[in-house]
């Protein structure tokens, strides 16, 4: 009997997946440098989901969709078998279940059992040689790409050593003049080229960030950065102070099994994790654009999702964004055709899962998202689907004359749509294909209240507070005082009296927006052209590669809605940031940015890529820091050693020394105060728990209380320290205050007083 190339395929598949597994065993538990690294982190973040795949019989998906699903599958297996082994371990009595021998003997232990069940189940390769073969012309449109990672790592090994960001300003130049190439040469471009340009683009981008500095940058991200290190340091995940923080994996959890299989420093795992994990979820946009706009205009949605501040920012987004990245993976698999139902709702089911133990935020504004989808769904459905009983089948059929006798209804793309007559208009309407059901719905809940709910319980007492403030806050949508500086700055505040780049930035933030907003009103005024809702429909646009498949229209118009409704309500605003809100809908919405700026083409009878381009590269360029350093504003922290953002974001060696001094010599009880983010670096740099912030000392001139304050590098070579508005005050207005203390420990950047 002889066998097929693609059985031979997966015989060889599963062999090679064997021998990883135990190349990488054997390099973690010897501990053998760089190969324990590199082959511990492909290994557990590529093969978990490539056997989940394999074993679901998910072959005839696309390359770029086993990469995405793969990667996303393999963090899933990573938190929910790690916390089964935390569990069921620690119930056992062995109190470090997290530890390195303990994950590696059983992640390997689950892994060679889902290879075997994979193997048994499908007989057919997942992936061929075939699949990553480019031909030279292709290769060539890449080569650019490929430098790109380059001159983001030496660009900012360069910056942190001389200050000096011309490698970093030169990234910045080439990335949107090659994206300007692309829109001029995308005829010329292979559909297989995409997909890895913007790979490249992605994790040349979102290095910039994590390799800023030798510690953490950002500020929650100092209080998740100690979540994790205390999970570690116990080898075993639980709730530590029953926060908000505790409940979320991707940032405990998560982050502790890379530890203990990788064994690196802790600080550059988590600057470095996230950022590598999250630099796949510009595909999902692309994948998902592409089936109704086409590869190019594809890659120029995906362009736009990388030009949010959100996504530059991923490496102190962390929890966000791992959430954000199931949100748009189950979406992406929500609308997947050719994935059979069981199939397609089990993966659904694992993404939103994923999401709901990484983000408790994120979570619930999937779950209003799926709400308002499905009730729009239920709407469409009432309007356009005949609900009347079938007929009887005796008598013969009646159509206008002409029409065919075979089908009962027209595709939904015909111009030339059939109608019938009589009995047959009963049965000819077709029922409208959903994903999104009242069980779909009930079932998300259901495992959000389980997690959040019964399990971890703290984050769900503050979503409740944070809708009853959203309810009982709602009437004040004109008062400005209740929304918040991060909408103040959105809506344009004080924005005349502001730098150029500013204003730039502004105006291209708000014309993106609105050609988001005219593509999505666009679409819903012209459905009958460009959704594929059931009956009788006209031929789409020309510039539509396909036309949108109802549902995912359905969930566009949800997220519109929510961005809409988080403008309204101003407690949203100020509870949970409008940027990472706007943001999460990005997934969903880039298609729509790109038909805003073709129908503005359309009226400016001009090309449309180059009408997006116009729009696009300036709001890159904003986004990036681009911009400012062309007005020689010192804005970005990735571009610049001084600045706003620098001196409160960026932590300097002498303040992790005189955090750890004082970790090591400070009285156990005594309280220890800072200014605003002086306390984020007591936090991660000296694990000091709970230290305060000297409010009425800074703000009010008040007397400062008994125990340790902390003076940060922008207090002692600056001269002003930092209240919790953002706003300065000069060292010298407490100079009184400082004489009545002792200086117990300085250094070139920062001091001890008692």
């Amino acid at each position: 009997m002889i066998k097929s190339p693609r059985a031979e395929g997966a015989k060889g598949l599963f062999l090679f997946l064997l021998i990883c597994l135990i190349s990488t065993d054997t390099a973690i538990l010897m501990d053998i440098p760089i190969w324990r690294q590199v082959l511990g982190f492909m290994t557990f973040t590529i093969i978990p989901g490539l056997l989940i795949l394999h074993a679901l019989k998910l072959d005839r998906v696309s390359l770029t969709e086993k990469v995405i699903l793969s990667v996303g599958l393999s963090i899933a297996f990573l938190m929910f078998a790690g916390l089964l082994i935390n569990w069921v371990y620690y119930g056992l009595g062995y109190e470090t279940p997290l530890s390195t021998p303990s994950l590696v003997i059983s992640f390997s232990a689950i892994l060679i059992i889902l290879a075997i069940i994979a193997r048994l189940r499908n007989k057919d390769s997942l992936l061929h040689l075939s699949d990553l073969h480019l031909s030279t012309k292709e290769k060539a449109f890449l080569v650019l790409p490929a430098i790109f990672p380059i001159l983001s790592i030496l660009g900012m090994d360069f910056m942190n050593t001389t200050d000096n960001n011309v490698v970093l300003m030169v990234l910045l130049v080439l990335i949107p003049a090659y994206t300007i190439f692309v829109a001029f040469k995308h005829r010329d471009i292979s559909p297989t080229t995409y997909a890895p340009m913007i790979f490249l683009i992605s994790i040349s981008l979102l290095l910039m960030l994590s390799l800023r500095s030798s510690h953490l940058i950002g500020a929650d991200v100092h209080l998740t950065y100690q979540l994790f290190q205390s999970t570690f340091a116990e080898q075993h995940w639980h709730m530590f102070q029953n926060r908000t923080y505790d409940a979320c994996l991707s940032i405990s959890l998560l982050p502790a099994i890379y530890q203990s299989l990788l064994n690196i420093d802790s600080e550059y795992l988590f600057k470095l994790l996230f950022s590598l994990l999250f630099s796949v979820s510009p595909l999902i946009i692309y994948v998902i654009s592409r089936k109704y706009i086409g590869n190019f205009y594809a890659f120029l949605a995906a362009m736009f999702f990388m030009s949010q501040t959100v996504f530059l920012n991923t490496s102190f987004n962390a929890r966000t964004n791992i959430a954000i990245l199931f949100f748009g993976m189950a979406i992406m698999v929500l609308f997947r055709k050719g994935i059979d139902k069981f199939r397609n709702r089990l993966l659904f089911v694992i993404l939103a899962s994923s999401c709901i133990v990484s983000h408790y935020s994120t979570s619930y504004i999937f779950l209003f998202v799926l709400i308002l989808a499905w009730m729009i769904m239920e709407l469409v459905s009432a309007l356009t689907v005949d609900r009347s009983p079938p007929p009887d089948k005796s008598p013969p059929y009646v159509t206008e004359p002409g029409a065919p006798m075979s089908g009962f209804h027209a595709p939904a793309h015909s111009s030339n749509a059939i109608t019938y007559t009589g009995i047959a208009a009963n049965i000819a309407r077709p029922q409208l294909r959903r994903s999104t059901t009242a069980i779909t719905v009930l079932l998300f809940f259901a495992i959000l209240f389980l997690w959040y709910g019964q399990i971890t319980e703290a984050p769900l007492d503050a979503g409740m507070e944070f809708v009853h403030q959203t309810l009982t806050n709602f009437g004040e949508f004109f008062a400005a005082e209740s929304r918040g500086q991060s909408m103040g700055a959105a809506m344009g505040q004080d924005i005349l009296h502001k730098d150029i780049p500013h204003k730039i930035e502004f105006l291209f933030s708000w014309v993106s927006i609105a050609l988001i907003g005219i593509g999505v009103l666009s679409m819903l005024l012209s459905y009958r052209h460009t959704i594929s809702i059931p009956g009788p429909g006209l031929n789409r646009p020309s510039f539509m590669r396909a036309k949108f498949h109802t549902e995912y229209f359905a969930f566009a118009l949800s997220c519109s809605i929510v961005l809409v409704l988080s403008v309204a309500s101003p407690y949203v605003l100020k509870g949970y940031a409008m940027d990472r809100t706007y943001f999460q809908m990005m997934t969903v919405l880039p298609p729509f940015f790109i038909i805003g700026g073709i129908l503005l083409a359309k009226v400016l009878k001009a090309k449309p890529y180059l009408v997006i381009l116009t729009i696009l590269i300036p709001y890159f360029m904003c986004t990036t820091g681009l911009a400012y350093q062309m007005f020689d504003f010192p804005k970005h922290v990735t571009l610049n050693s001084e600045g706003d953002k620098y001196d409160y974001l960026y932590v300097h060696d002498q303040e992790t020394l005189a955090a750890e001094w004082l970790k090591d010599h400070s009285h156990e009880l005594a309280v220890v105060y800072s200014d605003h983010f002086g306390l984020a670096r007591l936090v991660s740099q000296g694990d000091i728990q709970s230290p305060v912030y000297a409010g009425s000392f800074i703000e009010r001139g008040a007397r400062l209380r008994p125990g340790y304050f902390y003076m940060r590098y922008s207090g002692v070579v600056k001269g002003k320290m930092m209240d919790r508005n953002y706003e300065w005050h000069p060292l010298s207005d407490y100079k009184d205050e400082f004489a009545k203390k002792d200086r117990i420990y300085v250094n070139s950047g920062s001091e001890l007083w008692v």
